[in-house]
């Protein structure tokens, strides 16, 4: 399912919002080697919630515009031609993947709620699962599932913002210099936890980098003729 509403451009600014609902689920993995037939579980491409903004803005200062279109040339010129620009992206994260797993307990209580989720403890590891190394088994008929809907890794949340500013030096020339700031609100996209019951940093994300760029500001200027 997809959303879109759009303003189209007018009195100095326009807006866009996109939106869209999905589900993929596939059957292409057996649960054990005997089974008759494939299992059928979310697939790990499966992002159900991705939702998009974006919006333009000419500040109303300056030549033409609504203020300062009455002051000093110089001042004028320094006030003219600014534009901001924003984008901001929200995306659901992959499933967690399991593998052959020992639980007795509540599926649904290995969920923890958003404001309970940590770095250090992405899930409820109390839930059921068998922790012991001695424990485990190898030839068991598994039925823990290899992912589920509810479980996931990080949401993709990032906002990229511009500012632009555009200056005419003749009728036919045009400086534009421009700022760019990339994940401008600095929001990391965690990897995902660790998975593995029998392992000290189960339920933890123990990896040392994060899954996309850190803020990164870029400065530009070109000459348009």
């Amino acid at each position: 399912m997809q959303l879109r509403v759009e303003k189209r451009f007018s009195r100095g600014y326009m807006m866009l919002f996109n939106y869209t609902f999905s589900k993929f689920m596939q059957a292409t993995e057996l649960l054990n080697g005997a089974d008759p037939r494939p299992y059928e579980v979310i697939s790990d491409q499966d992002r159900p919630h991705r939702f998009a903004a974006s919006g333009l803005w000419e500040l109303p200062f300056g030549e033409g515009r609504r203020w300062g279109r009455d002051t000093h040339v110089v001042l004028r010129k320094l006030i003219s031609g600014w534009q901001i620009n924003g984008i901001w992206t929200f995306q659901s994260g992959p499933p967690l993947g399991w593998g052959n797993i020992i639980f007795r307990g509540n599926i649904k209580d290995i969920r923890l709620p958003a404001d309970q989720q940590r770095v250090e403890r992405w899930f409820n590891i109390d839930a059921g699962f068998e922790r012991a190394a001695a424990k485990q088994l190898s030839y068991n008929v598994r039925t823990f599932p290899p992912r589920f809907g509810f479980l996931r890794a990080d949401n993709i949340n990032n906002f990229d913002l511009s500012a632009i500013k555009k200056t005419k030096l003749t009728e036919r020339v045009e400086l534009q210099i421009r700022a760019e700031f990339l994940n401008a609100f600095n929001h990391p996209l965690f990897p995902a936890p660790n998975t593995t019951p029998t392992a000290a940093t189960f339920g933890q994300i123990v990896s040392s980098t994060q899954n996309n760029y850190p803020r990164r500001i870029q400065l530009g200027a070109r000459v348009e003729f």
